[in-house]
């Protein structure tokens, strides 16, 4: 019976420590927003006197990084003991969804791929070898020559994202 006292008055002498940290930890984070007679703000962690407000500010939450999922016979160091069956099922489905990415990543690439490349050739059928149609509002010769630039221009960035779209698809089908 006297035992369960003094654990009741341990876990309350403890509750007490906590509650005296925290608001320790509160009054470190108090700060003070001063405006000095020029009108200019200055924020301080004390009290400067006249003309200086305590701000409300929530106390700082630090979280940890999770730990690594990954055991360390997973990870294959030496003197590690062999991976579970369920570590190497975890990895076949890791190495599943990992295809899945990459089927899906490959799709989108080709579908961009097929997009640009409808894109070159309707730039090229406009453009015409460098012959294109003028139109009517290029009554002035020197906007009909922007156009052909901006035609060229256009031409060889397509090219160019086709080329990369095609250096994608083959990094990612080895």
């Amino acid at each position: 019976m006297v035992n369960t006292y003094v654990l009741q008055g341990s876990i309350i002498s403890a509750l007490f420590g906590l509650m005296l940290l925290s608001t320790a930890q509160a009054k470190g984070t108090e700060m003070y927003v001063c405006t000095g007679s020029d009108g200019v703000r200055t924020y301080q962690n004390s009290d400067g006197g006249s003309g200086c407000v305590s701000l409300n500010l929530n106390p700082i939450t630090i979280v940890p990084a999770p730990k690594s999922s990954m055991p360390r016979a997973e990870t294959g160091e030496p003197g590690s003991p062999r991976p579970s069956r369920r570590a190497a099922a975890e990895n076949d489905s890791r190495s599943s969804a990992d295809f899945n990415a990459k089927d899906d990543r490959m799709k989108i690439l080709q579908e961009e791929l097929r997009i640009e490349e409808s894109k070159l050739k309707s730039l090229q059928d406009e453009y015409k070898n460098g012959q294109p149609d003028r139109q009517g509002s290029e009554k002035n010769y020197q906007k009909y020559l922007d156009r052909v630039a901006r035609l060229e221009q256009e031409i060889m960035v397509t090219n160019d994202n086709i080329e990369i779209l095609k250096t994608e698809l083959i990094r990612l089908s080895k």
